[in-house]
């Protein structure tokens, strides 16, 4: 891998249309993964062949080691695709973070506050929700420093996606230290190392006490080597290296995908097997005439996956209330499952209103169309 330390402000590069295509699936998967939980559909779950597919919904923590993956290629991307001359961080490192606190912070804020307003109502706090409150004062300190997700009690309240922001900031804290080493080293030995204190992470917290135990588990240490494959595979991109047949990762791409269904749901070999089906599908997207290339260039994708934050931020508490209004139908969870289905399309117009006044504001712009038709000339990718 090229040795690259990031300058505070790497050049301008092309917005590459199948990041934000795999981020809208991503985001979309979170938000149907989050409408079987409130709603499980038994009966469609018993049919042959429908069933098992619909089930693999359940693999919630599939998407969210995709957006790990991608925020590790698109820290990184820049830097390598542009070769900025500063070795390093030579302005300091605060502006760096403050760059990306003013990314990532403003909508989770206001997401945060909006999701306020439902503890206000207590018969709200029913179903899926029950898991969000209660809220205190330690609560929301917590998330305002982005530790939430290395505390058990408060990783789930207030919007229970929300625990994977406070873990994407933790890495966020660890990038500079990365790319060091991989200026090093290389990308490889890096991201075999974060394996192997992943591994040792999931192994210790079991003769920890318990609050411990769980903050490593939670923790970036946790998941440190899906982020460095994200890192490893934008290397690669901005290279123009390939590393192997595309029929090969393909195999990659479907072996992956039946580990996580056929598994447990959780564990390093779950969170393994989903980053090793965003790799392949990231190396494959490369070559635009492969099928990832031309699945995740399509155009309402790629539209969708430039407010999928947005998504990610806020179609729970929209998905609750829709749930909360339907209760008095008393439809079966069959029926109630598709109509929840159906809602997910006002809720994404929702999610992109939230997005325009609340994320696009804050999204730095200015990165050069990419040169192919099917890269949209959009804003810089998260």
């Amino acid at each position: 891998m090229q040795e690259l330390v990031p300058s505070v402000a790497p050049p301008a590069a092309p917005r590459l249309g199948y990041i934000d295509g795999l981020r809208a699936l991503a985001a979309l998967w979170v938000a149907f993964h989050h409408v079987i939980v409130t709603s499980e559909p038994s009966r469609m779950m018993a049919l042959p062949v429908f069933g098992p597919l619909l089930g693999s919904l359940f693999s919630g923590q599939f998407a969210v080691m995709v957006f790990l993956l991608l925020s590790g290629f698109c820290l990184y991307y820049p830097y390598v695709k542009k070769q900025p001359i500063k070795p390093a961080f030579t302005t300091g490192y605060g502006p760096y973070l403050w760059r990306r606190f003013k990314r990532i912070a403003p909508p989770y804020y206001w997401a945060g506050a909006f999701c306020l307003i439902i503890p206000l109502f207590p018969q709200l706090m029913i179903g899926e929700w029950q898991a969000a409150g209660p809220i205190d004062a330690g609560t929301i300190l917590s998330h305002l420093v982005f530790v939430h997700n290395l505390i058990p009690a408060y990783s789930a309240r207030i919007d229970y996606p929300m625990w994977s922001i406070g873990l994407e900031w933790q890495l966020y804290l660890l990038f500079p230290l990365l790319v060091w080493a991989v200026r090093k080293s290389n990308g490889w030995l890096v991201t075999a190392l974060a394996f192997l204190g992943a591994g040792a992470v999931r192994v210790a917290q079991h003769h920890l006490p318990p609050a411990l135990g769980s903050a490593l588990r939670d923790g970036p240490f946790g998941y440190l080597e899906i982020f460095c494959a994200g890192m490893l595979v934008a290397a690669y991109t901005a290279q123009r290296r390939r590393i192997a047949p595309n029929w090969l990762l393909s195999c990659i791409v479907v072996g992956g995908l039946l580990s996580v269904r056929l598994g447990s749901g959780g564990g390093l070999v779950h969170d393994l097997s989903a980053a090793a089906s965003a790799f392949a599908v990231l190396m494959l997207s490369t070559d635009e005439k492969s099928w990832a290339a031309r699945l995740l260039n399509t155009p309402w994708l790629v539209r969708v996956g430039v407010f999928s934050y947005s998504i990610y931020l806020i179609h729970a508490p929209l998905l609750h209330l829709c749930w909360y209004f339907l209760r008095p139908l008393q439809l079966s969870k069959d029926l109630e499952f598709v109509v929840l289905c159906l809602a997910l399309l006002p809720i994404v117009g929702a999610c992109y209103g939230f997005h325009y006044f609340f994320e696009r504001p804050f999204m730095r712009s200015g990165h050069a169309p990419a040169p192919s038709a099917a890269r949209a000339a959009l804003p810089t990718n998260r």
